[in-house]
């Protein structure tokens, strides 16, 4: 089984049978673009939206991205609304992504549901002066009409010569790129030019922003305080790593380049719900390893994990931002210019 396509599926398949399915479902793909392209089935709000997506499964690095685009919409004197299916939610029906977003933009409503046009009406919002609002993870949630679609794609997989679902990652084929307003490079270490061609090959344009996440500092938990580090704390220092995330091979890189050493890795799955019984034989581990400082993890992961967690127990959270390497300020000026009155 190919690298690519192996984390999706519960039980191994021959390539063959992999490759039958991912024509199957590129054939349902294709039927229901084209109903939405002629517009059947397309709701709107009485409000703009704008959207940040992906062609693929996995992280890509939305989240900050969204909060980058709420940030960006408030600054020119809109009232951004967060809309999000919220994948897996807890007992009280908060997923991870709303609780972070709830963190890191306290002002800023969200409504949560598979249906977003029934879950924002159901809060009301879109109908208050100025509001936009901003779907995350909305590229292949057509059945509601956007002003504005962002598409991003991370430079350490972009699966531009990929496979679609389950032969490979691709949600959709990269056909449907032509249907972005603007693409944004994650994860970069640069502005890469072929990479730049191949993009546009699909879209009909470059990219218009290249980014990279970058660490802003690291948030020390022990014994009921926070501490709030440089990443070069790391350097040296032995964890064990917990990265129930769609992406942790690029945060392993990340933690290796701040000198950190993963002594100890404790599997997780992309937004794992962590049961109270695995909690503690998480921690158990955590207490039987050698040479461990702190156990690395996400704040995805953290906001689920800190009420049970054991406060002796030091645990050490990147605190992520944006940082982009080219095209901000093209980005943010077209995104402006989508909306009704820019």
């Amino acid at each position: 089984m190919n690298a690519s396509s192996e984390h999706l599926l519960p039980f191994p398949l021959p390539a063959s049978l992999r490759r039958m399915l991912a024509a199957g479902y590129g054939a349902a793909v294709a039927h229901r673009n084209r109903r939405f392209d002629r517009g059947l089935g397309v709701r709107r709000l009485k409000c703009p939206v704008v959207s940040v997506g992906n062609l693929s499964v996995g992280g890509t690095g939305k989240t900050p991205v969204v909060a980058w685009m709420a940030r960006t919409l408030a600054a020119a004197g809109w009232r951004p609304v967060i809309a999000l299916r919220g994948y897996r939610p807890d007992a009280s029906g908060q997923s991870d992504e709303a609780i972070l977003h709830r963190e890191a933009l306290p002002d800023v409503p969200i409504a949560i549901g598979g249906d977003r046009f029934a879950a924002l009406g159901a809060i009301g919002e879109p109908r208050r002066p100025r509001t936009v609002v901003v779907l995350d993870d909305g590229f292949q949630h057509r059945r509601l009409h956007r002003d504005f679609d962002l598409v991003l794609i991370d430079a350490t997989r972009s699966d531009l010569s990929g496979h679609l679902i389950p032969h490979g990652r691709l949600r959709e084929p990269l056909e449907s790129l032509a249907r972005a307003d603007a693409v944004m490079v994650t994860r970069a270490s640069g502005v890469d030019e072929a990479m730049s061609h191949q993009i546009a090959r699909w879209c009909g344009r470059p990219p218009t922003a290249w980014s990279r996440h970058a660490w802003a500092s690291l948030s020390l938990h022990r014994d009921g305080r926070v501490e709030h580090l440089s990443p070069t704390w790391l350097e040296g220092r032995g964890v064990a790593t917990l990265l129930g995330v769609g992406h942790p091979d690029s945060i392993r890189r990340q933690l290796a380049e701040w000198g950190g050493r993963e002594v100890l890795q404790l599997s997780a799955q992309d937004h794992d719900r962590y049961a109270d019984a695995r909690v503690e034989r998480l921690v158990a581990r955590c207490r039987e390893a050698d040479s461990i400082e702190a156990v690395f993890t996400t704040a995805k992961d953290w906001v689920k994990l800190k009420s049970r967690w054991p406060k002796d127990l030091s645990v050490v959270v990147p605190d992520l931002a944006i940082e982009f390497l080219a095209g901000e300020s093209e980005l943010a000026s077209a995104l402006l210019r989508s909306l009704p009155d820019a």
